[in-house]
């Protein structure tokens, strides 16, 4: 079979499967190069197949005739096709380190900050779990520490948090000072435990240990989704996708023992009162969408800023996978489902989430015409902070011009008021002199607000009477509160 005839996948077996050759024999730096770019060719569409990705692991992870730069730029196609498994975890991680027969530490940092990447899409979670020990005592290495604190970071549980562990990670921030990733984790370690003392502290953002490449996951989900949307899935003329559900993880609590408390085991008030300090959080924090207020109590009640994290990374990958979803195959259900869930959260715990409003703000509303689940996005929108008001009010105003749905208009202006009249009220409670000069932020952004609503009230002239009156009833108390 000449080679212009494979397929793109096996094109890409070939070039992963010469790549490895340099194991044992001298492979030049063109032919390198010539295999690492058919590669990229085909892999951001088809991804590489779990025997593929083993292979490149294999070839990455061992001392090779591959230049430096060339493993690099082949850490950046490792794009998986299919759920992350095991081996290559405990691969990589075994790889790390110092010696004769290690890989250079640009490399190591790569494939560490590419297991990070990975996290949302292992087959089991609690690989990195059980290398969890290996991970700690890499904390020593300069210029590898960001990523493997971020896997820490992660990976923590209250009986990974050992005296001798809490111990070492004080030495190592006294003799770091400046390493914000120390501090980050000792940080989430006094969350366990209060009693640790921390000098020279700094309030460190939950940012440090955000979701490095959003676009990474985009790709992911672009490749899974096409592996799973293979004209086989169609039946009775119908795609498969069409009929699935919003899959909302269990909140089950992997690798536990026998004295562990869990989710599952607070099932009266009483019990959640007696454990809420004990309590460990699910595996997957997207268990607090559900309909059981058991992790939402907790999330409440025990603020925690790696839950967090852990959520906003499920959400914003969940998200952004519903969107694709729905656009490629006009499915709305999931999605609107999943909106809802969140906006009950939200409510729920008071705590906007960062992955909602990126969601919001920089991937729906700019492409968004206003009908598909507008009463669930102004609802979420109205729960946005006042300081988002400068990425907020634009979409909606060519949104509103552009549109000839004068039902539409008048919901726009409707939340606009709403959201004035909220923020007002929200502030005066804080600033009993805001109509002064004690608050020229928030009131600059509310006048913008207000000017913003008279600006398309001028520009609809014509709607349906009883919405027309709906709005004027709204316009008018904004008006008396403002004047």
């Amino acid at each position: 079979m000449s080679f212009s005839s494979l397929t793109p996948q096996e094109k890409i077996s070939e070039a992963v499967n010469s790549l490895h050759a340099s194991l044992n024999s001298f492979i030049s730096k063109t032919a390198a190069s010539d295999h690492l770019s058919l590669i990229t060719v085909h892999v951001y569409e088809h991804g590489l197949s779990s025997l593929d990705l083993k292979t490149a692991i294999e070839t990455l992870t061992r001392p090779s005739s591959l230049l430096p730069s060339q493993r690099l730029q082949f850490v950046k196609l490792l794009l998986p096709r299919d759920k992350v498994d095991d081996v290559i975890v405990f691969q990589i991680v075994s790889a790390i380190g110092s010696g004769k027969h290690k890989i250079e530490f640009a490399v190591q940092a790569a494939l560490l900050k590419w297991l990070v990447l990975v996290q949302p899409f292992l087959k089991n979670f609690n690989s990195l779990s059980r290398v969890y020990g290996v991970l700690f005592m890499l904390l020593s290495y300069e210029s590898i520490r960001p990523w493997v604190a971020h896997l820490l970071f992660l990976t923590t549980r209250r009986k990974d948090i050992t005296p001798w562990r809490i111990q070492y990670l004080l030495e190592l921030h006294n003799r770091y000072r400046e390493s914000l990733h120390l501090q980050g984790l000792l940080i989430l370690y006094k969350e366990y435990y209060p009693e640790i003392i921390i000098d020279n502290y700094i309030n460190i953002r939950r940012a440090l240990f955000n979701y490095p490449d959003s676009k990474f996951i985009k790709i992911i989900q672009s490749i899974h989704f096409s592996a799973s949307t293979h004209p086989n899935y169609i039946r009775n003329g119908l795609n498969a996708t069409k009929r699935r559900k919003l899959r909302i993880p269990d909140s089950t609590t992997i690798d536990t023992t026998a004295s562990s408390i869990t989710v599952e085991d607070l099932t009266t008030l009483s019990l959640f009162v007696q454990n809420i300090h004990s309590v460990e959080l699910p595996a997957q924090m997207g268990s607090a969408l559900r309909y059981e207020d058991t992790v939402k109590r907790i999330m409440v009640n025990r603020p925690s800023d790696i839950a967090l994290v852990r959520l906003d990374t499920w959400l914003a990958a969940t998200l952004l996978e519903e969107l694709r979803i729905e656009r490629e195959s006009n499915d709305s259900d999931s999605l609107e489902e999943l909106l809802q869930r969140t906006y009950e959260l939200i409510s729920y715990t008071k705590e906007y989430l960062i992955s909602v409003q990126d969601f919001l703000l920089n991937k729906f509303l700019p492409t968004w015409d206003g009908r598909n689940h507008r009463k669930i996005i102004l609802n979420l929108l109205t729960l946005l902070p006042l300081s988002t008001c400068d990425g907020l009010l634009p979409p909606l105003v060519k949104l509103f011009e552009q549109s000839s749905n004068d039902g539409l208009k008048v919901d726009i202006l409707i939340f606009l008021a709403d959201i004035s009249q909220r923020h007002f009220l929200k502030h005066d409670m804080h600033h009993a002199h805001l109509r002064g000069t004690s608050a020229p932020e928030i009131i600059l952004t509310l006048s913008s607000i207000w000017s913003c609503i008279e600006k398309l009230s001028l520009l609809s002239l014509q709607s349906p009477i009883v919405e027309g009156a709906r709005l004027n009833l709204r316009l008018v108390a904004i008006k008396k509160l403002l004047n």
